[in-house]
């Protein structure tokens, strides 16, 4: 391409009539952010509505959904619950996906074929995934035959509709986002410091511990803060594979809304989690980074 089709192609786009075209790409992402705020409103407006169970929601200003759902146990406990089960996914997926990611990173023969087998599994609805862990986790599944077989036990194990059925199916549909952003940070890292903390003596734990670690820091937040986003707020898994027995969060949501319609309590519910996590991910945000610097200074790395 010549300067001057460069020229005129640039002050094609510097018409006046022209300038506005670059700001029509910003209408979705904001129609997106009008209708999510909108919602919240209405969210708001409904937590201080009143409700019977004779005559449903009616309008009002009054607080009795959220002294009901702070004054008994049930709901904050499943609250407590929800966060539990979403941070102890979180550490799992981290353990998991980390030697993962760090294997894409020396490794690059291997990479796509690492990629293929991490992405393959979201493609197929979120729905088919819990039906198919059903399958491998029932009495004559997989899980169980290998269980039988290696002798850990005599009969099967019950698995299905248990809290391990949960946390399997989280971490088959969150894994893929912990070791996506950790694999990217650790590629972009020049390998060249590895081999000057060797060359100082350090051994391989140690060059890893106080040289990539920290320098993964950034994909290691952006991991986790995805993966506890998604799990907090996890529905389908819980609903399928909890079969009743694990109470989170978003089934009482949906109970509250659509099975006994108390859109007042409903709303409190869904608006103390979505506080909670936004206060949980703030702090846990700052929190790394601050220990991160600390920590790099520490161990001999300054930015």
């Amino acid at each position: 391409m010549t300067d001057s089709e460069l020229a005129r192609r640039r002050s094609r786009a510097e018409r006046p009539g022209l300038a506005f075209v670059p700001y029509l790409l910003l209408l979705p992402a904001t129609a997106f952010v009008f209708f999510l705020l909108a919602a919240t409103a209405y969210l708001i407006r409904y937590s201080f509505n009143g409700w019977e169970s004779t005559t449903g929601m009616f309008s009002a200003w009054t607080l009795a959904s959220y002294v009901k759902f702070f004054s008994e146990s049930y709901f904050y406990n499943a609250l407590i619950y929800t966060v539990r089960l979403a941070l102890g996914v979180t550490v799992i997926a981290l353990l998991l996906g980390y030697p993962i990611a760090y294997l894409m990173a020396i490794k690059p023969q291997y990479r796509n074929f690492i990629l293929i087998l991490i992405v393959l599994p979201l493609v197929t609805d979120v729905v088919v995934r819990a039906y198919r862990w059903i399958v491998l986790l029932s009495n004559d599944g997989i899980v169980n035959r290998i269980i039988i077989f290696l002798g850990f036990s005599d009969s099967p194990v019950k698995l299905v509709f248990t809290e391990v059925a949960v946390v399997a199916e989280l971490l088959h549909e969150t894994l893929a986002f912990m070791i996506l952003p950790i694999a990217a940070v650790l590629q972009k890292m020049d390998p060249s410091l590895r081999e000057a903390a060797s060359s100082l003596g350090a051994n391989r734990f140690k060059a890893f511990w106080l040289v990539t670690f920290p320098l993964s820091v950034p994909g290691v937040l952006a991991g986790t803060l995805l993966v506890f986003a998604l799990c907090i707020s996890a529905f389908v898994g819980p609903l399928v594979l909890g079969g009743g027995n694990v109470t989170v969060m978003s089934l009482l949501i949906r109970d509250q809304m659509g099975v006994i319609l108390d859109w007042p309590l409903g709303s409190v519910m869904a608006l103390v989690l979505v506080v909670l996590t936004l206060v949980l991910l703030f702090f846990y945000g700052r929190f790394l980074r601050a220990g991160t610097g600390t920590y790099q200074t520490t161990g001999g790395l300054r930015r």
